[in-house]
């Protein structure tokens, strides 16, 4: 298996332009980072019982997996988290994890996207989301990454989940409360170069629950989308790496104000698209407006992927997924549905793990999407 980056889409081994249509699948991201220490149960958040079923995945003749990961349990770091618990990571046993992990998908013939979606500077437990890649360890987790899967063309990086960059001095007071802020250059220029960004970390207290997570006072300083892809090709990696935008993946400004730059020229775009989140919305914005009118001018020399695709659950038709996934095609758009687990509510593509059968409403459009593509 082989995928790759050319011009403004995905193309296979023989160069022939591939559509990437898969699920995400949530639990390595938490995984150990939970505890106890030198835990090895790396699937317990997800609700799957263990290691995903990779070919019922394909059974929806989906092409691939998107994989979220944690940089702590990846680099084996001794972690506090909220509730003033230390933990010693099992990397090594993570890492093994993950890799068996990326066979079987790939042994079910799929694709699979990793991507760092738990980060935390210093010895703080990546246990939630942050908002961007930190200095202390997240280039160290990229090129570690990368040196493990550089032999596995059918493996895309995904440099980061959903960054919500906020500069210090920003005088946003949104941001300084939440670390979510308006739209503003200093942050497009944060993403593209780095910087002292962020005046806490959030933590959760222990149990990654509702409700769990506080902000903590702690400057630390980023890193750029820029930085790790140079590390991540410096580690000898050819793979197609993924970079998304602020605001939780929904303004990617920064690309064409401070364009990321790729020797190998394999880089794809990533948006997230979910009911009533985003300004930038697939479903309503008008042919030149909104975010058709944000992704043209990047479309024309990258792919753009969807790595999110979220809907309420229990409605028929999924209104809002429907019309993404026909914009999708129109725009020969890749999509990545969140999530294949069966944790019930919104955003969840399965019922269970004995019959697979998909949920109202998101699990039954999607399916359908997936299955009856050529």
């Amino acid at each position: 298996m082989h995928v790759d980056a050319q011009g403004g889409h995905f193309v296979d081994a023989k160069g022939t332009i591939i559509q990437v249509r898969g699920v995400n699948v949530s639990g390595l991201e938490s995984g150990i980072i939970f505890g106890p220490s030198g835990s090895t149960d790396y699937w317990a958040s997800s609700n799957l019982g263990g290691r995903p079923d990779f070919t019922k995945i394909a059974a929806w003749k989906a092409n691939a997996v998107r994989l979220p990961l944690n940089e702590d349990s990846w680099l084996g770091l001794t972690v506090t988290n909220g509730a003033g618990t230390t933990l010693a990571l099992n990397g090594p046993g993570y890492q093994a994890e993950v890799k068996a992990t990326v066979a079987a998908a790939n042994a079910a013939g799929l694709y699979v996207i990793l991507d760092l979606h738990w980060t935390a500077p210093s010895n703080f437990a990546a246990d939630t989301q942050n908002t961007f890649l930190n200095s202390t360890n997240s280039l160290n987790f990229w090129s570690s990454v990368a040196a493990a899967f550089q032999a596995n063309q059918a493996v895309m990086f995904e440099v980061f989940n959903e960054p919500v960059v906020c500069p210090s001095g920003s005088g946003n007071a949104l941001c300084s409360s939440t670390g979510i802020a308006a739209t503003q250059a200093a942050e497009n220029q944060v993403l593209a170069t780095g910087g002292p960004a962020n005046s806490y970390v959030a933590l959760s207290s222990g149990n990654g629950g509702a409700g769990s997570v506080t902000r903590y006072s702690y400057s630390y300083s980023t890193v750029s989308y820029q930085a790790a892809i140079n590390a991540i090709r410096a580690a000898g990696a050819n793979n197609v790496i993924i970079c998304g935008g602020n605001n939780y993946d929904d303004d990617l400004t920064w690309w064409t104000t401070n364009p990321p730059t790729d020797s190998l020229n394999k880089l794809a775009a990533a948006v997230h698209q979910y009911p009533g989140e985003y300004p930038n919305n697939a479903a309503t914005d008008g042919p030149t407006s909104g975010i058709n009118a944000m992704l043209a001018p990047i479309a024309v020399n990258h792919p753009v992927i969807v790595t999110e695709l979220g809907d309420e659950v229990g409605t028929a038709g999924s209104p809002f997924a429907t019309p993404v996934l026909a914009w999708a095609d129109a725009h020969d758009y890749s999509v990545m549905a969140w999530a294949w687990n069966p944790w019930g509510g919104a955003n969840t593509l399965i019922q269970n793990v004995t019959s697979y059968t998909p949920t109202v409403g998101l699990g039954e459009t999607y399916y359908t999407w997936t299955f009856n593509h050529p």
